[in-house]
């Protein structure tokens, strides 16, 4: 993964894309957006475990929701209190 990491670096290429990281947008704390993810871990109204390439992601709320899914992203809404990644 270093050389292409590298060469994403040094030629200024999307990480995202090609290293298949995850892309992950938020609109204030009611809307989340991420791209790139592998699948769903767990999913309740308190919690949603995602994974990534970039290890589990993991958010906390309340309410929340899968408002849009596809092979490509994943909207979740609802009260988004906490984001991080495990490892």
């Amino acid at each position: 993964m270093g050389f292409r990491r590298n060469m994403t670096e040094a030629l200024e290429l999307p990480k995202e894309i090609l290293l298949h990281l995850p892309l992950i947008s938020f609109i204030g704390q009611e809307e989340v957006t991420i791209e790139n993810y592998k699948g769903i871990l767990e999913y309740s109204e308190e919690t949603v475990r995602i994974g990534t390439a970039a290890g589990v992601l993991r958010l906390e709320g309340q309410r929340l929701c899968l408002k849009q899914l596809s092979a490509e992203c994943m909207v979740v809404t609802g009260r988004v209190e906490k984001m991080e990644f495990l490892q």
